[in-house]
Order: C-alpha cells, then structure tokens, then sequence
C-alpha cells in the first residue's frame, strides 16, 4: 500500500496534470504555460517541474489517468459483457457528464487533438501506442480467443466510433444536416443514441447495415 507521502505526491501529479489540460482546453495551447499551470493547481513553478520536466509531461499524464480508469471499468466490469458492451458502456458514462467536467467527452476529445497538435506525427504516434497498450491488453484478456490485431483494432474503431459522434452528430461539433438525425416530431435526438448506432455499426458491421 502507497505511503501517505507517496499517496500526497500522486495527488499533486493529478490535479498539477488535471489543472494543465482545464486551461488548454478552456483557453488553448499559447495559454496553457507553465506559470498558469501551476498558477491554477495552487502551486508554484518549481514545483511543477519537481513533477514535470515539461508542459506536455502533463498533458501526456493527464491522457495516461484516464486511460488507467478505462482499464479498470474493463477490468471490473461483469464476466458476461463483451469487451465491445464495456466500451459502449464507457463511453456511455463519459456522455453523461456536465460539460464543466474535464473528463466529459468532448473535453477530452478537444485536449487529444489539442494534444496531438503539440506533441506533432511522430511523438503523437508513439505516445499514443505507449498509452492505450494498457487498454490494448485489458481488452484483450477479456477476449482471449482474439488476436492481438483485432483487439488493437476493436479499441481503436471503439475510440474512433466515440470522437465521431461528438463531430459529426446534429447540433456537435463539423455537423451537418442530417434529417436522419431528428425524430418523427423533428426533435434531434439524444447524443447517447448516436452513441449506440456508432456501437451498432461496429458490432454489426457495415456490411450487413448497407
């Protein structure tokens, strides 16, 4: 079991890291420095880098964190549910939280591009696989029977299904005009059921839906 001086010092990682992607994603990445960073944890700038070298070492923990929750809802989550129902279901979670929330969806999705943006092709490659192999391998020892190509790729569409909705649904972010998007009475619909077509689309495959 962590010390309390270890538990203190991951505290401090979290809300140091927590507290650098609320201003780039508030405020965007010119902003988003290391005085502010540090301005808004409550902290000075020496202690910022006693935890970090860098800003984006706080943005990449930041991404880690929320990836090692994933792992763990994969990881607890009921025997009898596919790892595809668990990402549904993850996401599903993500979707209802207040858009105050930094780890609400579209927060997350604007600080990963935001992210990639900074780090540039190379290191956001290299990066990214380095972080989502946690979840690459909880994934997959739930589904033992697939290889480890299809459970890289499962994760991947899983991720790519949830960014898409929060672009492309009516009303989200690069939408356009979709009247299948709107119900009987015109009403557009829920992002939570455009959440379940992308996961429909995935479990079912295109295909069979053409």
């Amino acid at each position: 079991m962590p010390s309390l001086r270890e538990r203190k010092k991951a505290d401090t990682r979290t809300r140091l890291s927590a507290a650098a992607v609320e201003l780039l994603v508030a405020e965007g990445a010119e902003r988003a420095t290391v005085s502010a960073i540090a301005g808004r944890a409550g902290v000075s700038t020496r202690t910022f880098h006693n935890y970090f070298a860098h800003r984006e070492d706080a943005f990449v923990h930041f991404l880690r964190e929320q990836i090692g929750e994933w792992v763990r809802q994969v990881e607890q989550a009921s025997a009898d549910l596919s790892p595809l129902d668990i990402l549904r279901a993850t996401f599903h979670e993500l979707y209802g939280r207040s858009a105050d929330d930094i780890d609400a969806a579209e927060n997350l999705l604007v600080a990963g591009e935001q992210i990639g943006l900074m780090l540039g092709p190379d290191a956001r490659t290299s990066i990214a696989e380095n972080i989502l192999e946690p979840l690459y391998e909880a994934v997959g020892r739930r589904a033992p029977r697939l290889s480890r190509f299809r459970v890289r790729v499962m994760v991947d569409l899983s991720l790519a299904a949830g960014a898409s909705v929060l672009r492309h649904r009516p009303g989200g972010a690069g939408a356009a005009d979709d009247v299948r998007g709107s119900d009987e009475h015109g009403s557009v619909a829920a992002p939570e059921s455009y959440l379940d077509d992308a996961f429909d689309l995935l479990q079912h495959g295109a295909g069979r839906l053409i």
